[in-house]
C-alpha cells in the first residue's frame, strides 16, 4: 500500500470543526481529487495543514489521517522556523509516507525539501506562482493613477496594491528556492511548464489535470435559457483579473445595448459606500472601480454580488450570455475551466496558461489583455450571432469533459506517485 502526504493551505471538511485555531477550508480544486483519490484501496492518505493560532491535532475519519501544525500569521510566507519544521517532522514521522505532495509554491510548504529525510520523495503542484504575478500586477495598474485612490490605511502600508507588491517582492526569493531544491513538479499548461524550467532546468515536470466541483458536470448552458447581453467575470477583486478593463468595454457596448449587464462578485464592496470607509480602510482599487462605474455611467449595469458558493456560481455561468476573462496573467485559471464545462460562450485575453486551455475562433475568442476596444468588439460578435455563441460552447464544453474526466484525472496522479517513487528509488 502506498502512503500519500499532502500538505495544503486549507483544512479538509471531515477535520475542520474539530481543528482549534483559525483554520482555512481547503480550496475547491483539492477536494474533489482528494475525495477520488482516498476511494482507492490501494493507497493510504494522509493530509497536513498549517493552522494560524492553531495546535499539533491528529484525527482519523474513514482510514484517512489529518493533521494540523500551528503557525503565526506571516509564517508560511518566510523561511520555516525551528518550531514549525519540528512539528512537520512529527506529522512525517508518525504517518511515515512513500511520497508527499505539496499543493502550491506560492506558500512555502516546498522548503521542507531541506529538513526531511532525502529518501522521502516530494512532489510540487504548481497553482499560482509570484515571480510573473508581480510583474504583472505592476503593468494591469500602469495605467491607473491609483495613489489618488489610497486610503490612510494603504498610505501607512498595509494592503493596496503596493502593499500585495511590498509583500510579493519579499516572498520571491523563497519561491526561486523552492523552484530550485525540489526535484519533481506537477502542472497543467505549457505556460507553468516554462516557468519551472527557468529556475530548475533539470526539474522532472508531470502533467496533471484538475477536477472541478460537482455541480458542474450536471448543468450545462443554453442560449433560449440565459439572459441576453449578461456579462460575468467570476473573480475581479484584484487589478490582476482586469475588471477595469472590462467595464471600459461595456460602456462601448451600452451604446447598443443599454441594458447591458456586467456581474462581478466583489465581497465587501457596495458602490454608495460612506467617505469615512473610502478615506481611511478602503482599498486603492475598490475606491478606483468606484469612482470608474460613476465617470463611465455605469451605475445601473453593474451588478455586484457577494462571494459565491458552488451552486450559485453555476446559477450565474448559465443566466449569463458571455464569460470574460479579462487577466492579465494566469495559469490554469478554474473560472475558465468550470465556464467551459457549462458551456458558456467565452472571451479570453490569452494569457500564460489560458492558450493550452482554448483556441481562438473554437473554444474561445480572444482579445489581448487590456485592449477593452477588443473586447468589447469580441463580446458583440456573441450578442449578435448566435451560432457564433452556440459553436463555441459546444466545443468548450466537448474540450473540457475531456481534461476534467474524473477517473482519467485520477488514475493520472495515481500514475504520477508511482511513477515518482520508482524514480526516487
Amino acid at each position: 500500500m502506498t502512503r500519500i502526504l499532502w500538505i495544503t493551505w486549507g483544512v479538509f471538511e471531515p477535520f475542520y470543526n474539530f481543528v482549534k485555531g483559525r483554520p482555512e477550508k481547503n480550496s475547491s480544486w483539492t477536494i474533489p481529487l482528494f475525495v477520488s483519490l482516498k476511494k482507492n484501496q490501494n493507497i493510504q492518505l494522509g493530509s497536513v495543514t498549517p493552522v494560524i493560532n492553531g495546535t499539533y491535532q491528529k484525527k482519523s475519519f474513514d482510514n484517512i489521517h489529518y493533521y494540523s501544525v500551528p503557525i503565526k500569521s506571516g509564517d508560511n510566507l518566510n523561511q520555516l522556523n525551528k518550531s514549525l519544521i519540528k512539528n512537520y517532522k512529527l506529522v512525517i514521522d508518525d504517518f511515515k509516507p512513500d511520497i508527499i505532495h505539496i499543493h502550491g509554491v506560492e506558500i512555502n510548504f516546498g522548503l521542507l525539501r531541506k529538513y526531511i529525510d532525502n529518501r522521502i520523495p516530494i512532489v510540487c503542484s504548481i497553482q499560482g506562482l509570484i515571480h510573473p504575478c508581480y510583474l504583472f500586477l505592476k503593468y494591469s495598474v500602469a495605467t491607473i493613477k491609483l495613489n489618488k485612490y489610497r486610503s490612510l490605511k494603504n498610505l501607512l502600508g498595509r494592503g493596496g496594491v503596493k502593499g500585495a507588491l511590498k509583500r510579493w517582492e519579499k516572498y520571491m526569493d523563497i519561491e526561486r528556492e523552492i523552484l530550485q531544491i525540489n526535484q519533481y513538479f506537477i502542472g497543467r499548461t505549457l505556460w507553468d511548464k516554462t516557468q519551472v524550467a527557468t529556475f530548475n532546468p533539470s526539474a522532472h515536470y508531470f502533467h496533471g489535470d484538475e477536477m472541478l466541483r460537482k455541480s458542474f458536470y450536471s448543468n450545462s448552458w443554453n442560449i433560449k435559457n440565459c439572459n441576453p447581453f449578461r456579462v460575468f467575470i467570476s473573480s475581479s477583486a484584484y487589478p490582476l483579473k482586469g475588471l477595469h478593463v472590462l467595464m471600459k468595454a461595456i460602456a462601448i457596448l451600452k451604446v447598443n445595448y443599454p441594458n447591458i449587464q456586467i456581474v462581478a462578485p466583489l465581497s465587501d464592496f457596495k458602490l454608495k459606500s460612506s467617505m469615512f470607509k473610502r478615506h481611511l480602510i478602503a482599498e486603492d482599487y475598490s475606491n478606483f472601480l468606484r469612482r470608474e462605474i460613476i465617470n463611465l455611467k455605469l451605475e445601473n449595469n453593474v451588478i455586484l454580488l457577494p462571494r459565491l458558493n458552488e451552486d450559485e456560481m453555476v446559477i450565474e455561468y448559465k443566466k449569463a450570455h458571455v464569460f470574460v476573462l479579462a487577466s492579465f496573467v494566469e495559469n490554469s485559471p478554474n473560472a475558465l475551466g468550470e465556464a467551459m464545462m457549462i458551456g458558456t460562450p467565452s472571451v479570453v485575453s490569452p494569457v500564460g496558461g489560458v492558450m493550452s486551455m482554448v483556441k481562438d475562433e473554437e473554444s474561445a475568442l480572444f482579445f489581448p489583455s487590456g485592449d477593452y476596444n477588443m473586447l468589447a468588439y469580441q463580446i458583440n460578435r456573441i450578442f449578435e450571432n448566435d451560432s457564433l455563441a452556440m459553436k463555441l460552447s459546444e466545443n468548450a464544453n466537448t474540450i473540457a469533459l475531456r481534461r476534467h474526466d474524473k477517473d482519467l484525472i485520477t488514475n493520472q496522479y495515481l500514475d504520477i506517485y508511482k511513477e515518482i517513487i520508482k524514480q526516487h528509488n
